[in-house]
């Protein structure tokens, strides 16, 4: 039945287009809201556009939703709406139990729907698959052109959606080891701490994840000089949408800046200890594990560092003096 729906849905915009004597490049325009390629795949049939995505099309082609629709309704199960909140909702710190419980979950969302989700719903879920399967280092499928794809749109883009903060996280998850592209970077960094708040809960958490994910770039590479506008930022986000729950995340963050670019332990030692008291009181074991992991290795580190410090000023003190 999904797959007759595709067709006809298909069927029906590329006849339109035609007898307008549009190309595909021309109802796409800047490709900002619907690339070529995507166009190219619903008119084959080969991928269910959704309601924002048929209703851009129907007012390039200067038809109706309904009448491009026909019969057909693009109902998603509610159920299916609910398992997505859970899976998005719920953090996994970096534990693999609870990773491997959400893949799972996900092998159960593709068995029940499938069949009836849209395309940006299975990159959705499809890129927090790989999200997930990267966090514990799992052999990574390869990317296909579709993703390849998406990722183009949102580097023109300058206000993002769901799935393009989840793209972006991804990308900043992926961009933590190794070698990455300071510019691409950079250019998230500056989108993201201008975007606006969304009516959407499941966006704004999204937002802050992105955010953490270009964090934790400059955490593992050591590079803490634009950290304090991202942390400002998530403190933002986190104060106006009330998602106090991620607030410890937030400070340990805001301590590795004053800890390692303002070198000022107690200050960071202060958040630390703020954040401890915080994670304790909302109760997440595996956070607080954690947590006091990193407090203990940052400001032992930096203990150690001070006393080499130190040490090294006075020898070199030593030496002049003779």
């Amino acid at each position: 039945m999904s797959e007759e729906i595709k067709i006809e849905i298909g069927k029906r915009i590329r006849e339109e287009r035609e007898r307008l004597g549009l190309t595909r490049e021309q109802v796409c325009d800047t490709e900002e809201e619907l690339t070529v390629k995507q166009l190219m795949r619903i008119e084959l049939g080969r991928s269910l556009p959704t309601i924002v995505k048929l209703q851009y099309i129907s007012d390039k082609l200067g038809v109706s939703l309904n009448y491009l629709l026909g019969e057909t309704k693009l109902d998603i199960p509610e159920e299916y709406y609910r398992s997505k909140y859970k899976l998005m909702k719920s953090p996994v710190y970096g534990d693999t139990g609870r990773i491997k419980k959400k893949l799972k979950d996900i092998e159960d969302l593709y068995d029940n729907y499938i069949d009836v989700l849209p395309e940006e719903e299975l990159l959705a879920i499809d890129i927090i698959e790989r999200t997930l399967k990267f966090m514990i280092m799992e052999e990574e499928d390869p990317i296909e052109e579709v993703f390849e794809d998406y990722f183009t749109q949102v580097l023109r883009k300058d206000k993002y959606s769901l799935n393009d903060l989840l793209l972006i996280k991804y990308y900043g998850f992926r961009c933590q080891i190794g070698d990455y592209d300071k510019e691409i970077v950079e250019s998230f960094r500056c989108k993201l701490i201008n975007q606006e708040l969304q009516g959407e809960e499941l966006v704004n958490v999204e937002l802050l994840g992105a955010l953490s994910t270009i964090a934790g770039i400059y955490v593992m590479h050591h590079d803490y000089r634009n950290m304090k506008t991202i942390v400002d930022k998530m403190h933002t986000v986190i104060d106006k949408t009330l998602q106090h729950a991620y607030k410890p995340a937030v400070l340990i963050f805001e301590a590795k800046y004053y800890l390692y670019y303002e070198n000022d332990i107690n200050k960071a030692r202060d958040l630390y200890n703020t954040a401890t008291v915080l994670a304790e009181a909302f109760g997440d074991q595996v956070f607080i594990k954690n947590l006091k992991m990193e407090m203990e290795k940052d400001l032992n580190r930096k203990y150690i560092s001070n006393i080499f410090n130190m040490i090294h000023s006075k020898c070199n003190n030593y030496r002049r003096s003779i």
